[in-house]
């Protein structure tokens, strides 16, 4: 059977193997893999030299006598197997060095390792099987990733991609990951949640890139309501009172917006409480089904209009998020001390409170501080939810007009009981 990786390494297990060593049948095994690996690479290099009409000192002949090359080489003994690298390695340089018309060394690099994906089938064919076909791919991307990095990604968006992966993969490891005060006030969920509102935004972004004209209004109503849903809801309320727009389409624009506001809830929710998350996913996935099904109802018959990309657009805006995580951790951090002044009273007239202006910072205060099978903690999630749902509605009726809420309106109230009355059945 093939050889496959053990314990001991990689340059043990090469220094165990020899001509000897292994059957007939096991040597061609892995010649033919080597050969298979060589063959794919090099077809690839050679259709793309015909293709550019570039001359290139490399093809599918010269790619997989290197695949096996590098097999036969490490056979015989890693002392050879890294001589054999040295040449191919010195071929590649002096073949950089030579060339005028082609400056670039991608063919190069990928000539060098194929040698080595040759010399791994010796320990994994299937790994090495799959690094060929990774390689076959980058190089088969050309195209499509030059011409991503010079049309479609802007300078902006290439800026805040790196300072969303930088806040991923440096500060937020870094961050210190203890409450300043009881449960709350932790600076590594602060920057969790911002690193959560920040991703949410940027992938709204990129879809809405994406998407067509048609669908453009669909998705800008769900990434507003990751801003705000009830700012969003106030926006369209307006435009209708103004009868820039139709109230029925509006109505479903600001219904879209309140499933950003249950997915976003649920992305919080994961990031402090798993047994809180699974009380409140599926009640909140029949909401969400409830919305989506009535928004699209009412936004049918809506004229699209163009979708003009707006390459200067920014994937995020992080004013706005970093806004949003203040504005979470301040409300927390009220209902905290109002819960620890005045109790169960407390908690529930605080989650009350903030649940008329930001329902995830009265939900997060909440579910951080116990279990689901916590009555008071349980109500004070429904209550906050109810209120919620109710001061969107007010929201509607004073910033569109009657017509405007009362399309809005009853939707709004059946998916919240749906839900609440769901979170009651699963409890019981």
């Amino acid at each position: 059977m093939p050889y496959s990786l053990s314990k001991v390494t990689p340059m043990d297990f090469l220094l165990q193997i020899s001509l000897n060593s292994i059957s007939f049948k096991n040597f061609l095994t892995i010649m033919a893999a080597a050969l298979g690996c060589g063959l794919l690479i090099g077809l690839e290099r050679e259709r793309s030299k015909q293709r550019e009409n570039q001359q290139s000192f490399a093809g599918l002949r010269s790619f997989a006598i290197c695949a096996l090359l590098g097999a036969i080489c490490f056979l015989f003994h890693p002392v050879v197997g890294i001589v054999g690298a040295l040449i191919i390695g010195g071929i590649c340089i002096c073949t950089v060095k030579n060339q005028i018309e082609d400056p670039g060394i991608t063919t190069e690099l990928a000539f060098f390792m194929t040698y080595f994906i040759g010399a791994l089938c010796l320990i994994n064919i299937t790994f090495a099987a799959g690094l060929a076909v990774i390689l076959t791919i980058i190089l088969m991307a050309k195209q499509s990733s030059h011409h991503f990095a010079e049309k479609w990604i802007t300078e902006d968006e290439l800026k805040d991609g790196l300072f969303l992966l930088a806040l991923i993969l440096i500060a937020l490891p870094l961050m210190p990951n203890k409450p300043l005060w009881g449960d709350v006030l932790n600076p590594y969920v602060i920057l969790k949640l911002l690193v959560l509102i920040l991703t949410v935004q940027s992938l709204a972004h990129i879809a809405k890139r994406l998407l067509s004209s048609n669908q453009a209004m669909v998705l800008s109503s769900i990434a507003s309501g990751f801003v705000s849903s009830t700012a969003t809801i106030a926006s369209l309320g307006m435009e209708v009172r103004a009868e820039r727009a139709s109230a029925s389409a509006n109505a479903g624009a600001a219904l879209l917006s309140c499933v950003a506001t249950l997915l976003q809830l649920l992305i919080i929710v994961i990031g402090l409480s798993l047994p809180w998350f699974k009380v409140l996913v599926l009640p909140c996935l029949a909401g969400i089904i409830i919305l989506t099904l009535s928004a699209l109802w009412l936004m049918r018959k809506n004229k699209p209009t163009e979708n003009k990309k707006n390459k200067d657009s920014r994937m995020f805006s992080l004013k706005e998020a970093a806004i949003i995580a203040i504005s979470l951790t301040v409300i927390q951090a009220g209902v905290y001390g109002l819960n620890v002044l005045l109790g169960d009273k407390g908690l529930i007239a605080g989650t009350l409170l903030a649940s008329l202006f930001e329902i995830h910072a009265a939900m997060a205060t909440v579910v951080i501080q116990g279990q689901p099978s916590n009555a008071t903690l349980f109500y004070a999630v429904l209550l906050g939810l109810a209120a919620h749902a109710v001061a969107k509605c007010i929201n509607a009726f004073l910033t569109g007009g009657q017509k405007f809420g009362l399309i809005f309106a009853p939707v709004q109230l059946l998916h919240m009981g749906v839900l609440i009355a769901l979170l009651l059945f699963f409890r019981t």
